[in-house]
């Protein structure tokens, strides 16, 4: 070890040389899929869900869009028995996960991904596990939902709680 070295910590391994990440979801049914952009003549594709991904054999029921302004935050939301399946099709969002399913060997636990178009990914949360996104860029972002369980008008399975309530342990940056 160089004797300068001694002035800071060594970072840890966060990706493999094929710059996949290598830490695991710390939430138990939380499944991530990261995707790679396809560069064409006129700009990129990029596949959002495959069946044959192995991600989860639910049904897809609805899909939607969620814009967001600069720097804004869509949070708490969680579902009794629909599965969430997000992606982020323009800039970039900070998505954050917490276990608040009692019994879950991940009950307690924070997690927290950077997702964006430069880095697609796939993050499908299941029910009882709350999940708040924010914006970090100083666009225009939108968050892709594709779920099993489509919304419902009458009794939507929908809970929420604010951006700052006391009962998850995370603060969103400013």
């Amino acid at each position: 070890m160089p004797a300068w070295s001694i002035l800071g910590t060594q970072d840890p391994q966060t990706v493999t040389s094929d710059w996949l990440p290598v830490e695991p979801v710390a939430i138990d049914g939380v499944r991530v899929k990261e995707v790679r952009n396809v560069p064409t003549g006129t700009g990129a594709l990029t596949e959002m869900f495959r069946t044959d991904w192995g991600l989860d054999d639910l049904p897809v029921t609805q899909v939607f869009q969620r814009t967001m302004e600069p720097h804004s935050i869509s949070a708490w939301h969680a579902h009794d028995i629909a599965t969430d399946r997000l992606f982020c099709g323009l800039g970039r969002v900070r998505i954050v996960l917490f276990d608040a399913r009692i019994g879950s060997p991940s009950h307690g636990e924070v997690w927290t991904r950077i997702i964006g178009v430069e880095r697609p990914q796939l993050v499908i949360v299941p029910p009882g596990v709350w999940h708040g996104v924010q914006s970090v860029t100083s666009t225009m972002s939108m968050v892709i939902n594709i779920v099993d369980h489509a919304y419902g008008y009458e009794q939507p399975d929908h809970w929420r709680l604010p951006p700052d309530t006391d009962k998850i342990p995370y603060r969103f940056p400013a």
